[in-house]
């Protein structure tokens, strides 16, 4: 939809400055047309596929953008106006919610005059595009007058001559005789009065004969003189004439003298115009009231206003020649580091840049001023940069009021947490966030139970005090990358934009209510009040921010259905997930408490020997009836939990009884252990291990510790530092999984792995995948190139363990030689394997 309209003409101008708003919010060209209504003729369109052709079509002096189009952004917009001979001139300022630093750095970068945010100041838009329009008025008055000068300089007529010794004129330029009547063919041989006329020759014959009686008599080859003189011409009209003489040699190779005549009458005309106009400019600079300052091409200053010498500190007089940066020294409002000064871009850039959001300016007496502008470049009529001017004013206050009113519009009055239309952003970015990240987060809605029977016995202004409490309560518990609001009445919303799992979520739930549910004293009076939560998964139980909110609700009535006081997810899935965990976490706890955590032992055997020296330890644990229950279900939980601290150390512990009752059978065994992240974590890990070991008389060269790629990316240099030391002390280190993750290679070269383990993924599909073979292929040839043992997991197969052996990998491991078995099981099944190869 395209709609225009026009305002008065201003006088001084040939034409009415343009506006042009491009914006697909209605409310929002509403509210710019009626600041910028007054300033010009405004057109406006919330099509952004109108906007390039209705640009061209008007020409404008300012364009008013947002840059979130459903059709187009408005980065792109930019970039094309700039790019269209017609509209590159125009001064394009964004205005847009997206005001983050990298927004507004895109938007410069684009070629945009300056970017002001939503919510905007009506005032503080206005100025800006009264600023842009003063600014394209100089310097449509700038070219006009550069214009003006070409012109005359380029139709000031010039009489030339040239005179021999005898000053006898032997040529001339004025073939239509305009300037002393002398015919086409008439001057040649005449003298000075003949060809310039008795008034000409009198003034010029005394210059130019002294000038040939001193030819070559100060060693000179040439020589030169000038002279300014009134005159009447052809026409009888008085002209100002200038005269230049030089001595050149004719072409009998004797002293002649060349003299060039011009009128210079439009010159001195166009200079006094010119001055005048300076002056009408000097007094519009000094009568604006922003800060204006001039500078050369090399960024040292020829001008500044009196609002500039006021709102810097310095004197015009003091600043002349002197770069800018020394009188405009610009810091960050955030970190307090330098700022390169606009004039700097926009002479190396040569085009248009506004300063960073939030700039200081240091003032010549230490003061800090919070200061916005804009710089251009100045061009000469042949659109070489000849200089820069800056414009800038302090909005000190005009900021603060902005960030006030930004705080107030996205915050709650009564607890100050953020309100309804803050949260829902935040929830968009962190969806994005996750989104990217294929990671979850969590939404919590959290009600006050009965809290209206509080507000109808006590008032409001209990209820008030007791609902500020509850909002300080909820803050204090939740970290400070969560968002609490209030979205009004008793209801608040909590985001957790990052989770590790729902479990989390619950925790933190329950924490809440907990804090809520604690005794409230107001004026002396004792309050209890509960409060019920309502859960919603990102992206288990939603996609859409919409979505996630709903589901959050439905889940707060299921827990007050429930009997309040509690939450509740809006997945059953997921409950019915947090239920098993649960009870698979007391599981857990009891087991090692008890000490019924069971290993299971899978042997790793070479096949070219039959040697069986190392074995893996495998974890095992079982619910209430008997049945095992997967690794994959408690281990994730023991790491969450830290019970995996605990958990290891009864597999340590099993495994040295192992190794022991080995050695009752004349065998010398290593145990290979999984170890976790959380594990490595601990700060004494390395000191206990040593310690546990010495306890039980085991030689630390019996145990190989297995770490997985996706640690050892995690913190590959820290991991480097202690795997080195668990190395000095006699440990052996395997890397688990090979060939799954994306370690780098750079990292596995340096650091101190024995063992690369193939993963089982690979070893499956020899047979049917050529991927498989040259991925193990590759493996097994890194391994040997690194000087590291090689473990093949999960062979089940003869034609596995042939094709691994042709590979040059001969250690294995699997249910082709045996499946994970318990303690005594290995006792029995290393005995029987000593025995048949005693016998063999």
């Amino acid at each position: 939809m395209l709609i225009a309209d026009s305002a008065p003409q201003h006088h001084y101008e040939e034409q009415p400055e343009r506006i042009l708003i491009v914006d697909d919010d209605v409310v929002c060209v509403r509210s710019l047309h009626a600041v910028v209504a007054e300033l010009g003729s405004v057109a406006f369109t919330t099509q952004a596929s109108d906007a390039v052709r209705l640009a061209k079509q008007l020409r404008p002096s300012v364009v008013l953008l947002d840059i979130s189009m459903p059709e187009r952004d408005g980065y792109q917009l930019c970039s094309d106006l700039k790019g269209c001979i017609e509209t590159k001139d125009a001064a394009v300022i964004f205005i847009t919610s997206n005001d983050g630093f990298e927004q507004e750095l895109k938007a410069f970068e684009v070629g945009a005059a300056d970017f002001v945010p939503k919510p905007f100041n009506p005032q503080l838009v206005k100025a800006r595009v009264q600023v842009q329009l003063a600014l394209r008025r100089e310097q449509r008055r700038l070219l006009s007058t550069q214009r003006d000068l070409d012109h005359v300089v380029k139709n000031v007529p010039g009489h030339i001559t040239f005179w021999n010794s005898d000053l006898l004129c032997q040529l001339c330029n004025d073939q239509g005789g305009n300037w002393f009547n002398v015919p086409p063919d008439g001057f040649l041989g005449k003298t000075m009065e003949d060809v310039l006329g008795e008034h000409v020759a009198k003034a010029i014959g005394p210059s130019l004969s002294q000038l040939m009686l001193n030819a070559g008599h100060d060693g000179s080859l040439t020589t030169e003189h000038s002279l300014a003189l009134n005159c009447v011409v052809a026409d009888g009209s008085r002209r100002d004439i200038h005269a230049s003489m030089a001595l050149r040699m004719d072409s009998q190779n004797r002293w002649g003298a060349l003299l060039l005549l011009t009128d210079i009458t439009a010159v001195n005309a166009a200079e006094a115009a010119l001055g005048e106009e300076r002056a009408r400019a000097q007094v519009i600079l000094s009568s604006i009231g922003d800060s204006v300052i001039a500078t050369d091409s090399t960024g040292r200053i020829t001008y500044m206003n009196p609002v500039a010498e006021t709102m810097t500190g310095w004197d015009s007089t003091d600043v002349l020649g002197q770069p800018i940066e020394t009188v405009m020294p610009l810091m960050s409002h955030e970190d307090q580091s330098p700022l390169q000064n606009p004039i700097r871009i926009a002479l190396r850039q040569e085009r248009k840049v506004g300063m960073a959001l939030d700039t200081l300016l240091v003032t010549r007496g230490g003061n800090r001023v919070t200061v916005e502008d804009s710089a251009s470049p100045i061009k000469d009529a042949e659109g070489q940069i000849s200089g820069a001017v800056i414009v800038f004013h302090d909005v000190s206050e005009a900021r603060a009021m902005a960030i006030k009113m930004t705080h107030l519009a996205q915050h709650d009055q009564l607890t100050d947490l953020p309100n309804r239309l803050l949260l829902a952003d935040r929830i968009s970015q962190a969806m994005r966030s996750a989104a990217a990240g294929h990671g979850s987060l969590a939404l919590m809605i959290l009600d006050l139970d009965h809290f209206k029977f509080v507000n109808d016995a006590h008032g409001h202004h209990v209820g008030d005090l007791i609902l500020r409490t509850v909002a300080d309560r909820l803050t204090a518990i939740f970290s400070a990358a969560a968002t609490v609001s209030r979205q009004g009445g008793d209801e608040f919303m909590i985001l957790l934009p990052e989770i590790q799992s729902p479990e989390q979520a619950r925790l933190m739930a329950q924490a809440a209510i907990d804090a809520v549910s604690s005794t409230i004293v107001i004026e002396g009076t004792d309050f209890h009040v509960g409060c019920s939560v309502g859960i919603s998964v990102y992206p288990d139980d939603a996609l859409t921010r919409e979505d996630l909110m709903r589901h959050a609700d439905s889940a707060l009535y299921r827990a007050k259905s429930d009997g309040r006081n509690r939450c509740s997810f809006h997945s059953a899935s997921i409950e019915e997930m947090l239920v098993q965990r649960s009870r698979t976490g007391k599981t857990l706890r009891s087991a090692i408490d008890g000490g019924r955590i069971e290993v299971h032992y899978q042997p790793q055997v070479d096949v070219l020997s039959h040697q069986v020296t190392t074995v893996e330890a495998l974890v095992r644990l079982r619910d209430e009836a008997g049945d095992l229950i997967p690794p994959s279900e408690f281990i994730a939980y023991a790491e969450e939990t830290g019970l995996i601290v605990a958990l290891g150390r009864a597999v340590l512990l099993d495994a040295f009884k192992q190794i022991s009752a080995a050695q009752t059978i004349g065998q010398k065994l290593h145990v290979a252990i999984n170890v976790s992240i959380v594990q490595f974590a601990q700060p004494n890990y390395l000191e206990s291990l040593c310690e546990l070991c010495a306890a039980h008389g085991i030689d630390p060269k019996c145990i190989e510790l297995e770490i997985t790629e996706g640690l050892l990316m995690k913190d590959a240099d820290n991991l480097r530092h202690l795997l080195e030391r668990l190395r000095t002390h006699g440990f052996r280190i395997a890397l688990d999984d090979f060939g799954t993750g994306y370690s780098s290679l750079a990292y596995l070269s340096q650091l101190p792995i024995d063992v690369l383990k193939i993963d089982k993924s690979f070893v499956s599909r020899l047979a049917t995948s050529h991927q498989s073979v040259s991925i193990a292929t590759a493996i097994i040839q890194l391994g040997k190139s690194l000087h590291m043992g090689l473990i093949a997991e999960g062979v089940e197969t003869q034609s596995q363990v042939d094709q691994l052996v042709g590979m040059g990998c001969t250690s294995m491991q699997g249910y082709f030689y045996a499946k994970p078995m318990p303690a005594d099981a290995l006792m029995s099944w290393l005995q029987q394997r000593s025995d048949i190869q005693t016998r063999g």
